[in-house]
């Protein structure tokens, strides 16, 4: 009888251990749904981001672009004064 007592006891402390380690796989679960979340909200800000440096960039390289333009044109018009006189 207490070989069958042993088992049993075995056998308890077995589904007890399975119980608490199919809680822990279900709180894992969730854990990683919520990091997967802030992982997509994150790279969502990063692309965000990304985009505004791309169009701050592009911006000053328009604005560099038309300095220089404005410059030439000032020269060019320098030079017809000049060629004039």
């Amino acid at each position: 009888m207490s070989t069958i007592n042993s088992v049993v006891h075995h056998t308890d402390q077995l589904l007890t251990q399975h119980r608490q380690l199919q809680m822990s796989h279900t709180q894992l679960q969730a854990r990683i749904a919520e990091l997967e979340h802030q992982l997509a909200q994150q790279q969502q800000i990063a692309d965000t981001l990304a985009q505004s440096n791309d169009q701050v960039g592009q911006q000053e390289m328009q604005q560099a672009i038309e300095a220089d333009l404005t410059n030439l044109i000032g020269l060019f018009d320098k030079a017809e004064v000049s060629d004039h006189e």
